[in-house]
Order: C-alpha cells, then structure tokens, then sequence
C-alpha cells in the first residue's frame, strides 16, 4: 500500500503554476492544470535543471536551460533535447491538502 505524505496546500498552487516541493529528500514539482494536481521528478533528465522553474502550459511543462518538454501526467517526453521521461508520483487531495504518494 501507498504511503501519502501531505506536501503543500491546494491554495499554495494557483491553476497554471508549479511548485517546488520536497519529499523524503527528493524534489519534486508540483503542478496545477485547472485545479488537477499533478507530481513529477523536478529535475531534467536531459541536463538535471530545475523543471519547477520552467513554463506550464496545459498538461506541458518546459525546461528553462534547453527547452525540453514533459507532459506532468506521464512523464512523458514532449520534445527534446532530452531522451528519458521524468519520474511522476501518485497525488490525492485531503481537503485542502496536497499529498504525494512515496
């Protein structure tokens, strides 16, 4: 069974934005497509750049040092230059709570 540990409030991430947060040492990017949550590994798997700093557009996320893309629902790459797609983690709201599954 899933452990869920709460990370952030649902008012911290308004629609369209994304949010740094930290998990058990790992950080992750928390992001808010039209009030879905979604979690993905914060860093870049084509140069470890923070993804939490980068442009959300819909379910995209763009990295701000080379303009890779990742859709925060799969991990999915979009468009390079990376290769590997980002880790996603299980999210579930609790009222006002975020929690990420780890």
């Amino acid at each position: 069974m899933q452990q869920f540990v709460p990370v952030a409030l649902v008012a911290d991430i308004t629609p369209g934005s994304l949010k740094l947060v930290e998990v058990e040492g790992t950080e992750l990017a928390i992001a808010n497509v039209e009030g879905r949550f979604f979690a993905i590994d914060n860093e870049c798997t084509h140069s470890g750049c923070p993804l939490a700093d980068g442009e959300l557009n819909g379910y995209e996320v763009t990295c701000g040092c080379h303009g890779s893309r990742f859709d925060v629902r799969t991990g999915g790459v979009l468009s390079g230059p990376a290769l590997d797609p980002v880790a996603t983690f299980p999210v579930r709201l609790e009222g006002d709570r975020i929690l990420v599954a780890r």
